[in-house]
């Protein structure tokens, strides 16, 4: 859960029709990679004061906040986090709003426009995950950023034991250009968490933009783990490839 002290320690950005809270934040230096949480507001809600209006603004955050925290306690739980995006999708038909921050992914389906032209994974098994261990090409260069390094696939499918695929990073490693590679079924959701500590580094729910440029790295002094989660699929074939490139970091 998140406190509303740790909402602000790590950037909150709390999307109105086009609010930023980082808006003030000075650009950050060329390769840092600053976490950002995306809360969807109802399409009414006020934009904030102006900076220089703090305590106008304190009352505005105070109040973003409650139109979140459902039950007052203080605390946004992933629950009432989720309740929040279903209600921007139920306001808005069910479509989603590709150009807005954190949106663009919801559930995931083969027949989905920008999907459909994927291929299916493999069936998962001993074998594919042998096979997923060893690099599909070597020095394979990122379109969307200067990496170069390994081409890594990782199949998830709704079935144990093959829910969970880990990625490991040793020390001065990294994985980004992330990306999907092949799809099978619908209502396909995953997560990649941390694994020492559970932490989501990401959700379907982040969307399309925050997969993209989703940026992990190995630990300071030894390998991370983190892994990918299935959380959801309409049928019991459901399956979906990730792609991503291990590269030295830079």
């Amino acid at each position: 859960m998140l406190t509303k002290w740790m909402v602000a320690l790590v950037g909150l950005a709390l999307c109105s029709s086009s609010v930023q809270a980082a808006e003030d934040s000075p650009p950050p230096h060329k390769g840092a990679f600053h976490p950002a949480l995306v809360i969807p507001l109802p399409d009414d809600f006020a934009p904030p004061p102006p900076p220089e209006d703090h305590e106008g603004r304190k009352g505005w955050f105070e109040n973003a906040f409650g139109a979140i925290d459902k039950n007052g306690d203080g605390l946004i739980s992933k629950e009432e986090m989720m309740a929040a995006w279903r209600e921007r999708r139920e306001d808005h038909g069910g479509e989603e709003h590709s150009d807005e921050p954190g949106e663009g992914f919801g559930s995931l389906s083969a027949d989905d426009e920008e999907l459909s032209d994927l291929p299916e994974p493999p069936p998962c098994g001993e074998d594919l995950r042998s096979r997923e261990l060893t690099p599909q090409e070597e020095n394979y260069p990122c379109s969307g950023s200067e990496s170069v390094g390994n081409l890594i696939y990782r199949t998830v499918c709704n079935m144990d034991p093959y829910k969970s695929e880990a990625i490991s990073l040793p020390f001065e490693r990294a994985a980004d250009c992330f990306g999907l590679e092949a799809i099978r079924g619908s209502g396909i959701t995953f997560e990649i968490i941390e694994e020492s500590t559970g932490t989501s580094v990401f959700n379907t729910a982040d969307g399309k933009a925050a997969f993209e440029t989703l940026v992990l790295t190995g630990g300071p002094s030894g390998t991370k783990v983190y892994r990918i989660n299935l959380l959801s699929g309409d049928s019991s074939d459901a399956s979906l490839t990730i792609r991503f490139i291990d590269h030295p970091v830079f």
